[in-house]
């Protein structure tokens, strides 16, 4: 498989699932509409930071439920951002929960085309 983004080895992590049927999660964006821009990893944020967990650093935060993005909205460094609703389908990538809540890292494969399959559902 071929990711979006170079990732290491053993990423993504034994536990991880591709996704092998539809399903939508929720992710914070900056853009309307959203752009490439607003799928890009702590790691492509962010090059020379030294992260904890490599393999997350390059994967994309998103979540299960649409009320644990609206909660997350709240924080300092997440303020005027908006919610998209990404539709996943089979070929969209492997996601895990890594997180309290819904919270999910996804790694999107490279030929899932996530602009397409984005829609914001609140500001």
């Amino acid at each position: 498989m071929t990711y979006r983004e170079s990732l290491p080895y053993g990423c993504p992590p034994e536990g991880a699932e591709d996704v092998s049927e539809p399903r939508a999660v929720f992710r914070l964006v900056r853009n309307d509409p959203p752009t490439d821009d607003d799928f890009r990893s702590q790691r492509a944020e962010n090059p020379e930071r030294p992260f904890r967990n490599e393999c997350r650093a390059r994967g994309l935060s998103v979540h299960g439920d649409v009320r644990d993005s609206a909660r997350t909205m709240k924080l300092p460094t997440q303020r005027g951002k908006r919610i998209c609703l990404v539709e996943l389908d089979i070929g969209a990538g492997s996601v895990q929960k890594t997180g309290r809540g819904s919270h999910h890292t996804w790694w999107p494969l490279a030929g899932f085309d996530v602009i397409a399959n984005c829609r914001l559902v609140r500001e």
